[in-house]
Formats: C-alpha cells, sequence, structure tokens
C-alpha cells in the first residue's frame, strides 16, 4: 500500500456528496459523487488506496453523524468552520467538487479553524432538546406579536400581555368590527397551540437535565435557576473545551472585537456576534434579577463594577462574563456556589 498522505474533502448534501482528493504535491487525484448513506460513504474512503487517509468537511446538520461514520476509516477527521471558509463561500463558481477539492487543499495547508465536536449521544440529545424549547418559545412570541399587530391595525393599542388571556379575549375583540374577528380568533388559537407545545418542550427538558449532576449545582447561582442551568450544560456540552476564559467569552458572544490598522484603532471597539446568544442572553436574565432584587452576590459584584469602571455597560458586561465563568468553573472543578469566592475572586479579562 501507498505510504503517502491522501488528502481528501468531503462536501456534504443530503442526497449527494462529493468526496475529492489531493496527493501530497496538492495535484487533484480524482472525485467522486456520492450517495449520502452510510455503506456508499464508508465503502468510498476505504477504496482510497492509501495508508494515510486525511479528511476535512464543514460543519453541518449532517457533520456529526458523517464524522462519527468516518472516522474510524481516516488517521485524522477535521470538521471546520465555514464561516472561516472564504474561499468557498464567497467564490464566484460555486460547485460542489470544487469545494471538495478545496476543502481538501485547505486541510493539506492548515488553513482551517477546526469546530468541537461533542462524543456522548446523551449530551447530543441534550443539546437538541433545548434548541426545541427556545424554537418553541420563539414560536409563541411571534404570535403575540403578530395578535398586538392585528389590533394596532384596527386603532386598539394594546398592551401587558392581558391581551392573550382567553377570558378576556372576548371584550377585546369587542373593541374591533365583526370583519376583524376572525383572524385574531385563528391566531389565539394557534397561540394557545404553542404554549401547550412550550410547556411539553420545557417539561422535556428538565426531565433529561437530571442525567446531568451539574445542572443542580449550577442553577444554585443567584438568578440562573432550572432553565439557565439546563441550557448552559446543554450548549457548553464539556467544560474542558475551552482552555482560556477569553475563548469561552468568545463563545458567549461576550468577546470584544477590535480592528486596527498600522497600531491605529478602526472604529470603536464591539461585542463579537459569533458564538450562542443563548449563553449571553442567560447571563443577562442573572444580572436583570440582581438589579431588581438589590442585594446578592452578582449586585454586589455589579456595584463594585460600576464604582471602578465608571460606566454600567462596562460594568453590566463584566457581571455577565463573571457569571458565565463562574459557571463554567464550577462545572469543571465540580464546586458548589460560594458567594464568598464569588466577590473575592478577580473578574475574567477578555
Amino acid at each position: 500500500m501507498d505510504e503517502t498522505i491522501a488528502w481528501l474533502g468531503l462536501d456534504c448534501h443530503s442526497r449527494q456528496c462529493v468526496l475529492a482528493q489531493l496527493d501530497d504535491e496538492g495535484k487533484p487525484v480524482g472525485s467522486w459523487s456520492v450517495p449520502t448513506v452510510h455503506e456508499a460513504l464508508v465503502n468510498a474512503v476505504k477504496a482510497i488506496p492509501k495508508a494515510h487517509r486525511r479528511l476535512m468537511l464543514e460543519e453541518c446538520e449532517l457533520s456529526r453523524w458523517v464524522a462519527r461514520l468516518l472516522r474510524p476509516w481516516v488517521e485524522r477527521l477535521i470538521v471546520c468552520d465555514p464561516r472561516e471558509n472564504h474561499l468557498l463561500s464567497r467564490h464566484h463558481n460555486k460547485r460542489d467538487e470544487r469545494d471538495a477539492f478545496t476543502l481538501a487543499r485547505l486541510l493539506r495547508l492548515g488553513e482551517y479553524k477546526g469546530v468541537w465536536q461533542p462524543e456522548d449521544p446523551r449530551r447530543v440529545a441534550f443539546r437538541h432538546a433545548a434548541g426545541a424549547y427556545e424554537d418553541s418559545v420563539r414560536h409563541q412570541t411571534r404570535l403575540k406579536l403578530q395578535i398586538k399587530s392585528e389590533y394596532r391595525q384596527w386603532g386598539v393599542m394594546t398592551t401587558g400581555s392581558e391581551v392573550f388571556n382567553p377570558q378576556k379575549q372576548a371584550s377585546f375583540l369587542g373593541k374591533l368590527p365583526p370583519e376583524a374577528h376572525r383572524p385574531i380568533e385563528l391566531f389565539q388559537q394557534l397561540l394557545e397551540s404553542a404554549l401547550a407545545v412550550e410547556k411539553l418542550a420545557r417539561g422535556h427538558l428538565v426531565q433529561l437535565s437530571r442525567e446531568f449532576p451539574e445542572v443542580a449545582r449550577l442553577r444554585k447561582v443567584p438568578g440562573i435557576g432550572a432553565i439557565g442551568s439546563s441550557l448552559f450544560v446543554a450548549y457548553v456540552q464539556d467544560p474542558r473545551r475551552f482552555a482560556q476564559d477569553a475563548q469561552f467569552m468568545r463563545y458567549c458572544q461576550l468577546g470584544i472585537r477590535d480592528s486596527s490598522s498600522d497600531g491605529k484603532p478602526l472604529g470603536y471597539q464591539r461585542l463579537d456576534r459569533s458564538g450562542h446568544g443563548t449563553l449571553k442572553a442567560i447571563s443577562y436574565r442573572a444580572w436583570l434579577t440582581a438589579l431588581r432584587r438589590g442585594r446578592g452576590p452578582v449586585w454586589e459584584f455589579y456595584e463594585h463594577s460600576l464604582e471602578r469602571t465608571g460606566d454600567a455597560v462596562h460594568a453590566r458586561l463584566n457581571t455577565q462574563r463573571k457569571v458565565l465563568t463562574t459557571m463554567l468553573h464550577l462545572w469543571r472543578n465540580n464546586q458548589e456556589f460560594d458567594s464568598q469566592r464569588f466577590l473575592s475572586s478577580k473578574p475574567s479579562v477578555v
């Protein structure tokens, strides 16, 4: 068997995948269209007559399944971040075969950013349960906005949540002409169904969270609660995947994006939008809860940060980062929340 390296790129799609191969010198060897089927994908990779097969594919809805399927048959398998692959996403000539060769070339050159892949199927299922719960919340929120919009179009300005109460629906509809009733009644029925689905999704998430002891530990952090700790564990998956707190902050959309040229700043510093907004929202709710209560370790940390920085936005962001890094460290070190340690330790530097 040839001992040289086979540099492989796999462009994945729901029906057909394209596998491309480069040799050690970066010259194309060939490309093959492969059905997106278990046996076909494995046989296509096994048919490459090389001792050292190295394969890269982009992160997508198929990547976790394909990676688990093909990892035993290659020396190294990389799942890369598609947002970093401008040679693929911004090229004027988009073709599956060309994209597969580009993936193989980027792998050979080391010009890629790898994406962490979960191994435990229980945690993968927990992550999907978290996504289903958040989708259900977003769906009922859209319906509530739509109902209020329908009322406004007829000159009825609604505030608060009473308009969504089925017992008060008749009084609100009475303010509208009869021809406007039916659309709003249909939206109300959709909202009732969406709220029922949200309740089921929430119950499923809480039920799965009992399999992970860190959820119960993290919910003791002030302002987090059962849902916040469940979502945190579902999205982080493994606390050891982040080597530095700054890396974790970027994952939480709380890292700083700073542009400069020739040593001079270009514009203002701003938050990096890459990452998961859910984690950022968890920390924001913890800060907001502390602010409303006006007491507790999170509120005290915010007040100290506000006194030190003199800026409410910076103090809030420092508090959000502190809450999230504390949760990460508690999980990683199997520790319980300690308010004194929370206040005495230094804030994270990003």
